[in-house]
């Protein structure tokens, strides 16, 4: 080999080696992408991390601070969707492989769920909206299977209390009325409908009916309601939320005090105006009335039958 190869061929491998400390140097470490670490209020049920590309990776997750194998040889990096439980502060690791061999062991990454804490004697189910990961929990009341959280999926012309607070994530998006007119198939999930107020006036009778109903139905701790004598016993496991609403200026009210809900049933004295539940701190009773569409309130979906 002639002096001139030889330079080539050490140039090559010297570029090589370069490039390729280079991309050990560029991925120092594993991170956690999504969630990100000590992230709170997640309510998506994706995990994303960024690591060396190419390898095999195990994912450790669970509620312990040493968490246990959960998938083994994951060719991509982002697994979904995974069911997470409400009020619980995971843990994840992910180890790296190449041939079946250790290469790296990223540290322990950790996340909180949103706070809301349901009723521990009710039996209640999960289900993930593929539109976009998030992760609700349900129960069954008589034959009607509905949500014990408020919608939080992202149309045109909703929001979190105050826009986008993420701290009001817990209490879901404010949809405008007339988006009821507009794209009332879009809101909830396929397979899901917004409640007629028919629904909803069985779903009240089935614990108790319209006058005393809203203790049974609302979330009993002291963390989001404001204080009165009237007593939650969260009794139904159905964990109503005082989400407040947004009005026409766009300007945000009631949070802490009221909540309204949406029907899909349309009041026909008024254009474009459909029914809401509204439900308040000082009283137990619940009131049917016509909702405004130019205000913004929330929605629970129930399953199609």
């Amino acid at each position: 080999m002639d002096k001139k190869a030889k330079w080539f061929q050490f140039w090559v491998v010297l570029t090589f080696a370069i490039f390729s400390n280079n991309q050990i140097f560029a991925q120092k470490e594993i991170t956690a992408v999504f969630p990100p670490d000590g992230a709170s209020n997640v309510n998506i049920g994706i995990l994303k991390w960024s690591a060396q590309i190419g390898l095999k990776y195990d994912l450790y997750f669970g509620l312990s601070t040493d968490p246990e194998l959960f998938k083994s040889d994951i060719d991509t990096m982002e697994l979904k969707p995974i069911i997470l439980e409400l009020n619980k502060k995971y843990y994840w690791k992910i180890v790296e492989k190449k041939e079946g061999k250790v290469i790296r062991t990223s540290k322990i990454f950790t996340f909180s769920t949103l706070p809301i804490t349901l009723n521990s004697t009710v039996d209640y189910k999960s289900f993930v909206d593929l539109r976009d990961y998030k992760v609700y929990w349900t129960m069954t009341v008589g034959n009607k299977e509905w949500f014990v959280q408020n919608l939080d999926y992202d149309l045109p012309n909703n929001s979190w209390y105050h826009n986008t607070s993420e701290t009001n994530k817990i209490y879901g998006k404010l949809y405008l009325g007339q988006s009821l007119t507009t794209n009332p198939n879009d809101i909830c999930p396929e397979g899901w409908h917004i409640p007629t107020q028919q629904e909803w006036t069985e779903l009240i009778n089935a614990f108790g009916g319209i006058k005393t109903a809203g203790s049974s139905l609302k979330e009993k701790s002291d963390l989001y309601w404001r204080t009165s004598n009237n007593t939650r016993t969260n009794n139904s496991g159905f964990t109503i939320l005082p989400a407040g609403s947004r009005d026409s200026k766009p300007s945000f009210s009631n949070l802490g005090k009221y909540t309204f809900f949406w029907t899909s049933t349309p009041n026909p004295k008024i254009l474009n105006s459909f029914y809401t539940v509204n439900l308040g701190f000082m009283r137990d009773n619940i009131i049917l009335d016509a909702g405004d569409p130019a205000w913004s309130y929330s929605i629970r979906c129930v399953r199609d039958k």
